[in-house]
């Protein structure tokens, strides 16, 4: 082998084998051999090494899969043993979501119960979600832990951690709460990559959440029908809950439209919709306009902020501009709660310690004295404490159970009991009123059989309010096709092609329609007007016109004929009978059938006359003893001043029994002194089912007070101008409003004078604007509740109160006095009592009840409305709530001032002596009767030997006998009497009443008068609440049942309409003689004869051609101030 080698200054120098092997970097062949067998020993101890790992990742694996599989059984435990948990928690809280709507729903239900309930149900729905989204959670849990064990993942399983107990707070659901910043919007969250998105509304969305920073509040709304973990979110919501439900702050929301008795309105710019009862205005008589902001605050809301739960029909949240936590402020300051300090120390519930978190009462022992209240999970026993100042607290307890109890008007604070002994904190009318409030609440929760009947009682009300509706409110015409002529988009139906037995319902229909089409109404034809056709398949009417905007059917009326023009493409050419249904909703019933609605949905302005008017036994008075005597403006006897002592003293709910000519006016006008000297600045309603009533309190109280109170009465009457009296009609609504915008008119008109031009400018533009608001109802409206913002006495009739003009029907009272409530049926006395503090009912229940409509009397109505044969229509509200109510709440008038003596006996023996006791006694002596007295005795039985007999094509009853006597005596008593006498002729029956009045026309009866006497004849129903110096009564009758006129409420009535005389002309055998068949009957005409002269009537000489102005001196001054 040839080495190389290197020639250096002329020297040959030899290198080492190693030294050339590394300089040509070549292997020795030593080199390679000791590599080779490193290489093979290399490779035996690898393969040693690879055979000892393989044994340990074998191992290892067998390790991992045991160690995978115990932790995957060990998860799957911990699921089982989570469902297991809350394995009965979704039937639990379905039913309490049942519970809560059930009872919201209950007509019976307290409002205070109500309230509690329905601020817990956004709660419950969303720990109903969160069930759900729980079971959600669990399922994914456990899918996530199967898929690893199939994919043997079992590194990746023993990352995993246990399920949790609870919903993760990371889990996204509808109707979840979240901060986010707005990076993380549209992006995958942590742990669940649950995702957010704004969907379309993402641009306003995104807007609006900039105002937030990185702690923007979003509401979840929904889930992606499709993508798992995809949310769509709302700023707006997120932020009503977090920044105004949450704290209690309000919102502002604006005004968009009216719709009947709501502003439907928006918050944020439109996002969120909600709805705003009028009701729930602070000064609901005042119009709101569109784009009108009002601060508000949620009441009524699902989890998703979308929905009033509690109303089906609903779109929007329901929200108020009372805040209800804080609502009892405005009647009752706070209460404390004196406690141990040590008895808080076990207390873990970071919610019973929140301001925010709401009271509630759960029950009251009236044996023990123990009141148990509520705050989150922690349950308090409380009772009065020694010195009556607040309430001592015994027990502390907390629970794992939901508690909803009644809210309360009162809130609560916990105070320390050494801070309780030193500080002067306590309030014992407070305490006390609260020891009221439990006991009364302890008693409304109690479902009595009486309190359920009531409730029945009410709800029946409904029915008939809904069955007049429907025969009311709606005409129907069925007319057979062939018969109509039809041309192209055209059909006639003729009058004088139906049968005879029909036209008589062609004509009613007929008007009813010219009331549609009248330019003098609102009624639209597109809803009020349907032509239907018989379907033979379907055993039922259909429509026969399509309709849209652009192809509207148009209406005609003439005198013979209805014409129709539209497009009939569905009426089919084989129908052979056509229906024309015409429907014009009734005003008062429709006022009447809301007040029903208001009554059982709690929108009353004092919640607790629900429960009132629901168990009247059941009442606790609440009276307020007077620290100073009362300085009487009027001479009273002592029954009116305990009658104006019980209006001022009771806080809720009054009732006054007032016979005829007892002072009710009298007390009214005394009661109204001293309600505004108690507290000056209190708004009144004076209500009536009688326009005459309303006017006559009204009147005299003005006459005698209007100018001597501290602050000058404002006063206004609603209602027909045309049905006032003279003296009341300058109080008139529309003449207060008229005589308004003539002051403003003539105030512009001399600013215009007086000011330089450009203000003299502004003047006549200001003319302009009213002119011009005036000549629309939105002008006309703003305009009335300008003018009634500052009336604080308001007179009108029950239905009246109801009217939408002007934001009347939203006025609210602090004391209404409903005279003559015995006559109102219940819807229309609840619509007084639904917007009043406080309400003082006067009448008679010894009288005629309210009258019934006619249909209501007939066999259809029967047969629809069972209970009608229970004599449900028999009595009044007024007498059923004077039987039921505490005695502390009513109050009687026992002197009459109407009637002369012997008829006042006869009124007072007959039907006001209850067990042998009379009730009712003669305000005067017949001393005071004697200058005015013409005849010879105050009450004759006149004998007629008459027949009765049934005027043709009438189901009533009259007697011409009768008639003639009366007439003959009236001759009489004009021939002789000089001065002006009222004189009333009544009977039972209507045909009787027609004819008196034929034969009084006769004899040159015109205008009411007959020589100076002022002859009315009417039906004694129809004359309640009226009298006459004289009365006739004619009982008419000579067969047959006597049950009718018998009637102890209906002879009542006839019996009390005297002042001076009363006579009686009837058959006196057959009257006298008659026998009830029936355990119930009673004939009271005997008594009535005993107390009566059966000579013939004598007049009295010495006084029927006496003037009239000793009388007027003597007798009718002093009557007239007791009427």
């Amino acid at each position: 082998m040839a080495f190389p080698f290197v020639v250096a200054a002329g020297l040959v120098v030899l290198a080492s084998a190693k030294v050339v092997s590394w300089i040509y970097n070549v292997k020795t062949e030593q080199e390679q051999s000791k590599q080779r067998d490193e290489i093979k020993r290399s490779d035996e101890i690898r393969a040693r090494a690879r055979a000892a790992s393989q044994r340990q990742k074998v191992e290892r694996l067998m390790l991992l899969r045991q160690m995978g599989e115990e932790h995957s059984q060990f998860l799957l435990e911990s699921i089982r043993e989570h469902r297991l948990a809350v394995a009965g928690v979704p039937a639990e809280l379905d039913g309490l979501e049942r519970m809560i709507c059930q009872e919201v729903a209950d007509k019976t239900s307290s409002p205070y119960r109500k309230s509690a309930l329905r601020r817990e149900y956004a709660r419950i729905e969303d720990a109903i979600v969160r069930m759900r989204e729980y079971q959600r959670y669990l399922d994914q849990q456990e899918d996530q832990i199967r898929s690893l064990l199939k994919k043997l993942a079992f590194e990746d399983l023993l990352k995993l951690d246990t399920a949790e107990p609870l919903l993760p707070v990371d889990w996204l659901y509808p109707g979840k709460l979240v901060l986010v910043s707005m990076d993380e919007l549209g992006q995958p969250l942590p742990r669940f990559n649950h995702r957010i998105s704004f969907g379309q509304d993402d641009t306003a969305q995104k807007t609006l959440a900039l105002r937030y920073g990185d702690d923007i509040p979003v509401l979840v709304k929904s889930a992606h029908k499709r993508y798992e973990g995809l949310f769509y979110g709302c700023v707006a919501r997120g932020a009503l809950y977090y920044h105004h439900i949450m704290p209690g702050e309000p919102i502002e929301f604006v005004v968009e439209r009216i719709a009947g008795p709501n502003a439907i309105g928006t918050f944020y710019e439109g996002v969120v919709r909600g709805c705003l009862p009028i009701g729930q205005l602070k000064h609901p008589g005042v119009r709101l306009l569109c784009g009108q902001k009002i601060l508000v605050y949620p009441t009524a809301y699902d989890l998703c902020l979308s929905r009033n739960p509690f109303d089906e029909k609903s779109r929007a949240i329901e929200v108020s501009e009372f805040n209800y936590q804080a609502r009892g402020i405005q009647s009752y300051q706070q209460l404390y709660l004196d406690v141990d300090e040590r008895l808080l120390e076990n207390i873990s519930d970071a919610r019973f310690y929140d301001t925010e978190e709401p009271w509630t009462l759960l029950g009251y022992s009236s044996t023990t004295g123990v009141i148990s209240l509520a705050k989150a999970s922690v349950q308090l026993g409380c009772v009065m404490r020694d010195d009556g100042e607040m309430l001592e607290v015994r027990t502390v307890t907390q629970t794992g159970t939901l508690q909803i109890g009644l809210d309360t008007p009162f809130r609560f604070t916990l105070i320390a009991r050494r801070l309780a002994r030193a500080e002067q904190v306590g309030w014992v009318y407070g305490v006390q009123e609260f020891l009221r409030f439990c006991a009364q609440a302890a008693l409304d929760m109690n479902d009595s059989p009486e309190r359920l009947a009531q409730s029945r009682f009410y709800q029946r009300w409904e029915q008939v309010i809904a069955y007049q509706r429907s025969r009311e409110e709606n005409l129907s015409l069925e007319y057979p096709l062939e018969l109509a002529e039809r041309g192209e988009g055209i059909l006639a139906l003729q009058r004088n092609r139906l049968p005879l037995e029909v036209r008589e319902q062609f004509d009613l229909v007929s008007d009813k329609l010219r009331e549609v089409l009248s330019e003098n109404n609102t009624l639209n034809p597109d809803y009020c007007v349907r032509l239907q056709h018989w379907d033979a398949k379907r055993s039922d009417y259909i429509p026969s016109l399509r309709f849209d905007r652009r192809n509207r059917p148009l209406y005609t009326r003439q005198k013979d004929s209805i014409g129709i023009e539209g497009n009939f493409s569905l009426l089919d050419n084989d129908a052979q009978m056509l229906r024309l249904l015409v429907s014009v909703p009734s005003a008062s019933l429709k006022r009447q059938s809301q007040a029903l609605d208001d009554f059982f949905q709690d929108r009353l302005v004092n919640p607790a006359l629900k429960n009132i008017l629901l168990a009247p036994e059941h009442y606790l008075p609440e009276q307020e003893e007077r620290s100073a005597p009362i300085a009487w403006a009027n001479t009273l006897d002592d029954s009116q001043k305990r009658v104006v002592e019980l209006a001022l003293r009771e806080s809720n709910i009054a009732l006054i029994q007032g016979p005829p000519g007892a002072g009710k006016t009298t007390a009214i006008v005394e009661m109204l002194y001293q309600l505004f000297c108690q507290r000056p600045n209190r708004r009144v309603l004076v209500v009536s089912q009688q326009n005459t009533a309303v006017d006559n309190a009204l009147g005299k109280f003005l006459d005698k007070h209007g100018n001597s109170l501290e602050q000058p009465i404002q006063a206004i009457r609603i209602g027909n101008p045309e049905k006032m009296s003279s003296a009341i009609q300058p109080l008139g609504f529309d003449r207060q409003h008229a005589d308004f915008l003539a002051e403003l008119d003539a105030r512009a008109i001399e600013a215009a004078v007086r000011l330089p031009e450009a203000e003299s400018n502004l003047c006549h533009v200001w003319r302009a604007t009213l002119k011009q608001a005036t000549q629309s109802r939105a002008g006309q409206d703003e305009f009335f509740i300008t003018l009634l913002a500052d009336r604080n006495l308001v007179g009108a009739t029950c239905v009246g109160l109801a009217t939408n003009k002007g934001g009347i029907d939203q006025l609210q009272f602090d004391v209404a006095i409903i005279d003559e409530a015995g006559r109102a049926t219940v819807p229309e006395i609840l619509i007084p009592i639904l917007r009043s503090r406080k309400v003082i009912l006067v009448g008679d229940h010894y009288q005629l009840p309210p009258s019934i409509a006619p249909l209501l009397r007939e066999d259809e109505a029967t047969e629809a409305l069972g209970f009608l044969r229970e004599n449900f229509l028999s009595g009044s509200f007024f007498e059923l709530m004077f039987e039921r109510l505490p005695a502390e709440c009513r109050e009687v008038l026992d002197k009459q001032y109407r009637m002369a003596p012997p008829i006042g006996d006869l009124v007072a023996n007959l039907f006001y002596s209850r067990e042998g006791r009379r009730t009712l006694f003669n305000g005067h002596l017949d001393s005071h009767f004697e200058k005015s007295y013409l005849l010879d005795e105050s009450i004759y039985w006149v004998d007629v030997k008459g027949r009765q007999q049934q005027p043709r094509n009438s189901m009533s009853k009259e007697n011409v006998r009768e008639a003639e006597e009366i007439t003959d005596f009236l001759v009489k008593l004009a021939d002789k009497v000089n001065r002006p006498t009222s004189v009333a002729v009544i009977t039972p029956y209507g045909a009787q009443k027609e004819r008196v009045r034929r034969l009084l026309r006769q004899i040159g009866w015109q205008n009411g008068m007959l020589g100076s006497l002022s002859i009315e004849v009417d039906t004694v129903d129809a004359f309640q609440g009226s009298e006459a110096d004289v009365v006739c009564y004619s009982t008419v009758r000579t067969e047959g049942g006597l049950n009718f006129i018998l009637d102890r409420k209906r002879l009542n009535v006839a019996c009390s309409r005297a002042k001076l005389h009363l006579l009686f002309f009837g058959d006196s055998h057959y009257l006298s003689s008659w026998r009830a068949k029936g355990e119930n009957g009673f004939n009271l005409f005997p008594e009535i004869m005993k107390h009566a002269s059966t000579a013939k009537v004598g007049f009295m000489k010495d006084h029927l051609k006496a003037s009239m102005s000793e009388a007027d001196c003597s007798v009718r001054p002093a009557m007239a101030d007791q009427e």
